[in-house]
């Protein structure tokens, strides 16, 4: 997407998936568009070298929080102002990423009058019977083009799907948990394997700032081995898992400051000699249901460790042992 922004497209449609669209069949062909738009946090990235911002310590994507104008990291709670220019290449050309599967439906109705649209994400969810509605419609040949999050990329085995498209790998590249790059791999690798399960050849194109990013490359390729090697390596230099063990302490309140103040109370406890604990910070989406959210992150070398301080926890504290995600 470098390139496309270098040859004056500013379109969210690359030229090539532009060129797949306009050679769909309808009626006979159809697509499948990726958008994993996850949360109402953005990430910050330059258009001109594909780089996040990113904090040093950790590793991971900062957030922008739009209330304060800062950005944070949701790891170690380091924050830092917005850059104007890039730290990697200086480029004045930052971008704030947010858009969504709506965003991406619209355009497509207002470029593609001629395809019938239908989009898959948890709106669809929400409506009772949304999903098998949607899905009857497109399995049925009565729509063309499948706009959907990854509830579209796995499980859909349809021969007229010829062409699979991801809007923004970055969405899921650039999610502040140091997972991403391995979901981004998996989430890359299942929405490929929709395209050309029929008689008919398929085409999967991978929209992306970071084309050189392991993930990426090793996705393009379908290189299991490859990606675990150099994802294992970054894990054990950072310090995640598998190298060591992680908890999660959670504490949801209605009052703010309580919310926060037993935060401190729950990582004082955990603060044991062998034990790295990280927090209070705001949880990802830090308001839910009226609660806020804060969480405590805990890191020891091994589960005899781990186990020794969770048994200090104060009451009312939720504990995710081996958080599957850290958002």
């Amino acid at each position: 997407m470098r390139d496309e922004l270098a040859g004056s497209n500013r379109s969210i449609f690359s030229r090539a998936l532009q060129s797949a669209l306009d050679g769909l069949e309808a009626g006979r062909q159809q697509a499948i568009l990726l958008m994993n738009r996850r949360g109402a946090a953005s990430f910050v990235l330059c258009r001109d070298c594909g780089e996040s911002v990113r904090c040093p310590d950790c590793d991971l994507p900062f957030v922008y929080h739009s209330a304060v104008e800062r950005l944070r990291c949701h790891h170690c709670g380091r924050t830092a102002n917005p850059p104007e220019r890039c730290p990697h290449c200086n480029s004045p050309r930052i971008r704030y990423f947010g858009a969504g599967t709506q965003r991406v439906e619209a355009e497509l109705r207002a470029r593609y009058p001629q395809l019938r649209v239908a989009r898959l994400d948890s709106d669809a969810l929400a409506a009772r019977r949304g999903f098998e509605s949607v899905y009857d419609d497109f399995r049925d040949g009565r729509v063309d083009v499948l706009v959907g999050t990854q509830l579209a990329a796995k499980g859909l085995d349809l021969p007229s799907v010829t062409v699979v498209a991801v809007i923004a790998a970055d969405v899921t590249l650039n999610l502040p948990d140091y997972l991403a790059a391995e979901r981004t791999f998996q989430l890359l690798a299942q929405v490929a394997g929709r395209a050309g399960r029929g008689p008919l050849p398929g085409r999967v194109l991978i929209q992306t700032y970071a084309a050189d990013h392991y993930a990426v490359r090793a996705a393009a390729r379908l290189d299991v081995d490859g990606f675990a090697d150099e994802e294992l390596v970054r894990r054990r230099l950072l310090g995640y898992p598998p190298a060591t063990v992680l908890a999660r302490l959670l504490i949801a309140d209605p009052d703010r400051e309580r919310a926060e103040a037993r935060g401190r109370a729950a990582a004082e406890a955990v603060a044991l000699p062998g034990i790295e604990v990280h927090g209070p910070l705001p949880s990802y989406v830090p308001r839910r249901a009226g609660r806020w959210r804060f969480q405590v992150v805990m890191r020891a070398a091994d589960e005899v460790a781990r186990q020794a301080a969770l048994e200090h926890v104060p009451a009312g504290v939720a504990i995710d042992v081996d958080p599957e995600s850290l958002l």
